[in-house]
């Protein structure tokens, strides 16, 4: 045991494993040189407009990575960057998108702000307000009756609770079907880690922006991937969010990627060889 994460709440050594990824994997930072690298290369020659401003905050500008080939209203993959609210940026990403501009899909990389600058319910309403701005863009073409939305990690978390917002706080925008791809959906085990020294929520904030608390889903379906090279904590929290969402009547799938870690596990989502870039594939396709 530790300093409080939480008011009244000491750091758990057992939470402690099964979240703190940092220890865990030191490998992640040559992960992520490689993902900047591969999305650099790919920036360069997409026809990709970058920082396009949604919000007043400083990082909230998302990527705009158009088909390889004119279509006149493709459909739309909003991806979410990771980082437990604290860390990383959309523009690492970007590597996630030729596959799908080759298959005539738009991609959109969402930025929003980072704690401990901002609270974690802020950052919940950037990920709502950078859908509702895409749907109110005119200058953007994409089949609003096609959006899916697909993130990481804490990516996984915001991408789950935009599959449960009305389109309403959406601009009108009616998501069809959300990838989280190893999120966080119960908040509360966060409070005993020292993530939360830079989130900071407490209790009240934790339980209120759990997806595993939703109510309800407007999105249709759920694709819950995680790698099975993850922690008991993550593998678990999204076999119970799949548990849930079933329970009501949401078609929800659970996705268990062989041979892959808490980091790497984007690289199918990458991949057009790949079950999970497939299974997305399909969810953005008519129907």
């Amino acid at each position: 045991m530790g300093s409080e994460a939480a008011p009244g709440r000491a750091i758990s050594d057992a939470l402690e494993r099964e979240y703190n990824l940092r220890i865990r994997h030191p490998e992640r930072d040559a992960v992520y040189r490689d993902f900047d690298a591969r999305s650099a290369a790919y920036r360069a020659r997409a026809l990709c407009r970058s920082d396009l401003r949604y919000g007043d905050g400083p990082r909230c500008t998302l990527d705009w990575y158009a088909p390889s080939a004119p279509v006149a209203l493709p459909p739309l993959l909003v991806f979410i960057h990771g980082g437990y609210w604290r860390a990383l940026d959309k523009r690492t990403f970007g590597f996630i998108a030729p596959a799908y501009n080759a298959a005539g899909i738009a991609v959109a990389l969402v930025g929003y702000d980072l704690a401990p600058e901002v609270t974690l319910s802020r950052i919940v309403d950037e990920a709502h307000a950078a859908h509702a701005w895409m749907a109110r863009e005119r200058t953007l073409a994409f089949d609003r009756s096609r959006v899916v939305v697909a993130g990481h990690s804490a990516g996984g978390h915001l991408a789950a609770l935009i599959a449960a917002a009305e389109p309403e706080r959406l601009g009108g925008l009616a998501v069809r079907a959300a990838v989280p791809v190893s999120g966080v959906f119960d908040l509360e085990p966060l409070l005993e880690t020292s993530v939360n020294l830079d989130v900071r929520m407490g209790v009240e904030e934790a339980r209120r922006l759990s997806p595993i608390r939703c109510e309800g889903f407007a999105a249709r379906h759920l694709l819950v991937a995680v790698g099975a090279l993850e922690t008991d904590g993550f593998i678990g929290q999204s076999r119970r969010f799949v548990d849930c969402a079933r329970a009501l009547g949401v078609e929800a799938q659970f996705m268990l990627v062989p041979g892959r870690t808490h980091f790497d596990v984007l690289e199918d989502l990458a991949d057009p060889a790949a079950a999970l870039f497939r299974d997305t594939l399909k969810l953005c396709a008519p129907g």
